[in-house]
């Protein structure tokens, strides 16, 4: 038993080695009025997170502010998940099936970004999803559960167009994706020169490290022919960032110790009450019925646990409209009748929020 502890201990330090970045800072909320927060220098009641951390990670609770964490040690090292110093590349984070069929495409994608733009940026960011790559060797014995792969929708979004205030805002693609019918990531990305942005400092938000729920990485057993006991590790990719040598790094094994959620909510689309649904975290959603509606829709969802729910309905720019919150739900199927009768015919979405941090937005329509 002494032996196998040790062991233990060993992979999970080696996991937690592959940390390449420190000097993480953590900003006001960005839902804060106080609009100074996002703009550098950084909030002197920053923490900073240490190599190694290995307190638990998953998306981002309604109770939990959501903030941009500042990268460097100085104060013109840029966002950790946006433009910094490294000239990172991209950001995503995986949202999972039930099962093995569906009617379901991404129509777009509902961010919350920190920051500052200049009016006159000539740059620009694309919203993208991807399909989920096969696993990979890290290191050794150490391999993914796989990252981003191949791109199967995405839209271009001059710098000017993005809310930086730390507001919801829905950035929607020319046209829906592919069907999809198994694990996708969601995420934006951009190519971008550090020394050169002029002023454009911006980040997306995530939950307080520590929040996410998901396992980091998965330790087992195996014997092989030899009757010698190895250990294997494999990383279970969360959220990732494409560093500059347009790689994929696990951010919080591999990258900086960060075990949170970003604040990248999919807008989905469903044909029609179905047995499959989207699962993020403690949350598995299957859409809304009738859609389109005229008086009234239902959302139906389920829960793994009991939780508290917020179901947030917004104009097609992500201003909120209407909040229903549903307060100690328990675990199983849920289906929330929301009333419309007073919106006017058109196009809405909606985002389907639990307190232990799941989220996943859709579209609804309004006929009169």
């Amino acid at each position: 038993m002494r032996k196998l502890l040790l062991l233990t201990i060993s992979i999970l330090t080696g996991v937690a080695g592959f940390a390449q970045r420190t000097g993480i800072h953590q900003y006001l909320p960005i839902n804060s009025a106080t609009t100074t927060s996002y703009i550098f220098p950084h909030s002197t009641t920053a923490r900073t997170t240490s190599v190694g951390d290995s307190i638990a990670l998953s998306n981002i609770p309604s109770g939990d502010p959501i903030v941009v964490y500042h990268a460097g040690t100085g104060d013109t090292q840029g966002y950790l998940t946006g433009t910094d110093v490294w000239e990172d590349q991209a950001f995503a984070e995986r949202y999972d099936f039930n099962g093995g069929d569906s009617s379901m495409k991404v129509v777009g994608i509902l961010a919350q970004f920190g920051g500052v733009v200049n009016p006159a940026s000539t740059h620009t960011l694309s919203f993208s999803i991807w399909d989920v790559g096969a696993g990979n060797v890290v290191s050794g014995s150490i391999s993914t559960t796989g990252f981003p792969n191949n791109l199967l929708d995405s839209v271009t979004v001059p710098f000017t167009q993005i809310d930086a205030s730390g507001a919801l805002k829905a950035y929607m693609f020319d046209s829906a994706s592919p069907t999809l019918q198994s694990s996708f990531f969601a995420g934006y990305s951009m190519s971008y020169n550090f020394t050169s942005l002029d002023g454009d400092t911006i980040g997306v938000g995530s939950s307080f490290n520590g929040a996410r729920t998901s396992v980091p990485y998965t330790p087992y057993l195996y014997v092989t022919d030899l009757g010698d006991t190895t250990r294997d590790t494999v990383i279970n990719v969360q959220n990732a960032t494409m560093e500059s040598d347009n790689t994929w790094y696990d951010n919080y094994t591999q990258n900086d110790s960060l075990y949170n959620d970003l604040a990248i909510f999919p807008i989905v689309k469903i044909g029609g009450p179905t047995s499959v649904g989207i699962t993020k975290k403690n949350l598995t959603f299957f859409g809304n019925y009738p859609n389109p509606a005229t008086d009234q829709t239902n959302i139906r969802f389920s829960l793994a646990a009991g939780t508290d729910v917020t179901i947030q309905v917004m104009d097609m720019t992500g201003k909120t409209l209407k909040i229903i919150t549903q307060n100690k739900l328990a675990a199983g199927e849920h289906i929330i009748p929301v009333d419309i009768s007073g919106f006017a015919a058109g196009n809405y979405l909606y985002l389907v929020h639990t307190a232990d941090g799941a989220g996943v937005a859709s579209e609804l329509t309004v006929l009169k």
